[in-house]
């Protein structure tokens, strides 16, 4: 299948709603967004959209941004991005703390290297975004009318006031912006590329864990052996810095004892078969059980959440 299938299959339906064309075609909705393809794109292309003689500054990058919001999978976080995208927008100083979070989530998936000097500056300036406004409205839209759509599993606990559900898809842009990590003028999630992360405001050690590490995008030196043992044990390799006397491993061996928290995020591989990013699913939070060796550790994890079957069942076997 190639962009201009798609544009011929628009220019068949015709017509400028996302949902109707999927539905005329039987396309998956990640069809649309293969390569640098947007809804946007293709309508112009078809020739149902007008193309602007002067673009809009800024729309190229957010509308390739679309691509990052096809893993959402649970209503309450659509919704709260889509209502950014109506006329009456709610002002970002006006929202509750709880949605302030979500907000931000929203905003480092548009920018993640930042660009704006204030959260409220920046989603206020979708208002001018008119065909952004659109599309992404209304893939918001079709996404919470999907099977996609899960029931919600809030954390609990030291974490319960982090948007955040259990087995449910986030990418690090929401990690990062839901745990309060990422912020303007400090941690942008565009240039944060580790697989672990210590909140120390939360108290957490998010472990970012890639099952099927790629020679080409993963050296020797990082190909850590993580994998599921059972639906409520995980094997995980620490850093190859890590020794178990360090002031790390101390931490992830007595994070009960100490009042700190493990997270684990999990996904198959670092790129989707459409060649985006892979977003991580949140098996929840973890207690040490063992380990074994030093740089790396491998340490058993103990999930307080056994893996539901949908997840379970696409683990690799066990080594």
């Amino acid at each position: 299948m190639t962009a201009q299938t798609l544009v011929q299959e628009a220019q068949t339906v015709a017509t400028l709603d996302l949902a109707e064309f999927l539905t005329a075609t039987g396309r998956d909705v990640a069809d649309v967004y293969r390569g640098s393809s947007t809804w946007t794109t293709i309508l112009r292309r078809a020739d149902l959209l007008p193309t602007p003689t002067t673009p809009l500054p800024g729309e190229a990058g957010l509308l390739k941004r679309m691509h990052s919001f096809l893993h959402i999978d649970d209503t309450e976080r659509a919704a709260a991005y889509r209502e950014f995208t109506a006329d009456d927008a709610p002002a970002y100083d006006d929202l509750t703390e709880w949605d302030q979070r979500l907000a931000r989530m929203l905003f480092f998936i548009l920018w993640d290297k930042g660009g704006f000097t204030s959260y409220a500056a920046g989603l206020a300036s979708l208002q001018g975004q008119q065909q952004v406004r659109s599309e992404l409205g209304q893939l918001l839209t079709y996404l919470m009318n999907s099977p996609r759509m899960l029931p919600q599993r809030p954390l609990t606990g030291a974490h319960v006031h982090l948007p955040l559900n259990v087995h449910h898809a986030y990418n690090r842009s929401e990690i990062l912006a839901a745990m309060g990590v990422a912020r303007l003028g400090g941690q942008l999630p565009g240039f944060f590329a580790q697989g672990v992360l210590w909140d120390e405001a939360n108290r957490t050690d998010a472990l970012l864990i890639t099952l099927n590490k790629s020679e080409r995008d993963f050296s020797p030196t990082v190909r850590y052996k993580d994998y599921a043992i059972s639906r409520t044990r995980f094997h995980w390799e620490s850093q190859n810095a890590t020794a178990p006397h360090s002031p790390t491993g101390q931490r992830y061996q007595k994070h009960a004892q100490q009042g700190s928290h493990v997270l684990l995020f999990m996904r198959d591989s670092k790129d989707t078969a459409t060649g985006k990013a892979m977003p991580w699913v949140l098996l929840g939070p973890a207690t040490y059980e063992r380990h074994t060796g030093s740089k790396p550790m491998a340490i058993t994890w103990r999930l307080h959440h056994p893996l539901p079957d949908r997840i379970w069942s696409r683990m690799p076997p066990t080594p």
